[in-house]
């Protein structure tokens, strides 16, 4: 579970994220806020296994396996086309207009997943760097300025804050909500980074974060009418759950190394949940709203890379 700190000062309290904060010199007490956290959760081993089969594949073979369903889908979608030279799946044709953004694809797929991984744990460090600050030099600036700039409210985004919606999918406070998104990602991102190709990733990645923010900040907000803060990776990560979940409906995944459940099935359960959980207002410490338009997000990009919507 991740937290916002609490400060007393004076006995006044000011409005700050959707969190009530006011100073003292003497105490921090912490209060839960929302989290975007996804269960432990892998393939059906530590190598990734993909199953349109009973047979066990090898990580080799399951990106191969995806590649192919990929394209298969593509192909009669009626949107196939050839392979780029780095092999993803499918590519730009020579009389293809060119994207401003095609350079990305040039990036080493093991940077951009390491690199996510690595922004995640750059934050995080920043949180506990915050945090030890304040407990050892009664010194709240730190922690404040980085709930001002690393989790996503409306306060903030009306503020003039605007890069929190962005900055906020790679902040994480506390160890097990950074160990539960991660661990995810660890697991599933690979298949998906081999299909698209590092643009394409960041697109559904960084595209399936924002809408998982601006969604939260509009649902509390506008619907539940008060303000609440969010940080989290889990909204990006649920839009590239769910659209693997698309590509590869029958594809196993263990639910806390344990349980296995195929694809559609986990993202359906997992849909159904949280949006009862938010329209009933349940697990208000986890941004359950955001985990669906994260879900969304996927789903919809899975739409339009297949069909061009």
């Amino acid at each position: 579970m991740s937290f916002l700190s609490k400060f007393r000062q004076h006995g006044s309290c000011s409005s700050l994220l959707g969190t009530r904060l006011s100073t003292t010199s003497s105490s921090i007490r912490y209060y839960s806020h929302l989290s975007r956290r996804y269960p432990l959760l892998e393939p059906t081993s530590h190598v990734q296994k993909f199953t349109f089969t009973s047979n066990a594949l090898s990580a080799r073979s399951t990106d191969l396996g995806i590649k192919s369903a990929w394209l298969q889908i593509r192909q009669e979608s009626g949107r196939a086309r050839p392979p780029l030279s780095r092999s993803h799946g499918y590519g730009r044709g020579r009389g293809s207009k060119r994207n401003p953004f095609d350079f990305l694809d040039q990036i080493p797929e093991s940077f951009v997943f390491w690199g996510i991984i690595g922004l995640n744990g750059a934050v995080f460090i920043m949180w506990q760097l915050a945090q030890k600050r304040y407990e050892i030099e009664r010194d709240p600036g730190s922690y404040i300025w980085m709930q001002k700039n690393f989790t996503s409210s409306w306060s903030n985004f009306a503020s003039g804050r605007i890069w929190t919606a962005a900055t906020a999918m790679f902040s994480h406070q506390g160890f097990q909500h950074i160990l539960f998104n991660m661990f995810t990602f660890y697991f599933l991102a690979r298949p998906v980074l081999s299909i698209l190709g590092p643009r394409r990733f960041l697109s559904l990645y960084i595209g399936g974060g924002l809408v998982s923010s601006f969604g939260s900040m509009y649902w509390h907000n506008r619907i539940k009418h008060r303000d609440t803060s969010s940080l989290g990776a889990s909204g990006a990560v649920f839009a590239v759950n769910s659209f693997l979940a698309c590509v590869a409906p029958k594809m196993i995944f263990q639910i806390y190394g344990i349980i296995p459940v195929p694809a559609w099935l986990f993202v359906s359960g997992v849909f159904v949940f949280d949006t009862v959980s938010a329209m009933s207002d349940k697990r208000r410490e986890t941004d359950t709203a955001g985990h669906v338009a994260g879900i969304l997000a996927g789903i919809a990009y899975y739409l339009l890379q297949r069909f061009g919507l």
